[in-house]
């Protein structure tokens, strides 16, 4: 049977394990470490402590999501965040229960309408299983990363304009 509760700080060892096997298992091109990953779900429990849950099968923990609440234009949305797995009980519920959790708690504290999130395009879980949620992807948005040191070296050597 999955339980759901909020997370705890003795939960985060087990959970970095998770996080970071998740992306090695799934290869997509994310190398994250044990202690990487510590550091992220840290940060999340600090920032949104009260949308952070726990899975747990047979008192084991064996993933989470986390997410936090941003004001939108339209209302707050629930945005960004993890929700993560151990391939082990991957497609057992466990992200369903997750989900229901979390999408209940957002309605409820935040008046929540919105998810707003990103995943991967080149593997077909977990894009599959959101697209069975009645999730679809913003044609209109791309995601952008850089390095923002060379940024800022091309904006000192770009030419002032009007922008």
């Amino acid at each position: 049977m999955i339980e759901i509760r909020p997370i705890e700080q003795g939960d985060l060892d087990k959970l970095s394990l998770i996080y970071s096997e998740v992306y090695r298992v799934f290869d997509v091109g994310e190398r994250w470490t044990k202690d990487s990953a510590y550091k992220l779900l840290d940060y999340w429990l600090e920032r949104q402590p009260d949308l952070f849950f726990a899975a747990e099968i047979d008192g084991e923990v064996v993933g989470a999501f986390v997410a936090g609440i941003k004001p939108w234009w339209d209302g707050n949305h629930l945005f960004d965040g993890e929700i993560f797995v151990d391939p082990k009980y991957q497609r057992h519920g466990v992200g369903s229960e997750l989900s229901k959790v979390m999408f209940k708690a957002a309605i409820e504290k935040y008046n929540v309408a919105t998810w707003d999130a990103h995943t991967f395009k080149n593997s077909e879980h977990p894009l599959s299983w959101y697209r069975s949620l009645g999730f679809e992807e913003i044609k209109e948005w791309t995601m952008i990363s850089g390095d923002i040191k060379k940024a800022l070296d091309l904006l000192e050597k770009k030419k002032p304009t009007s922008e």
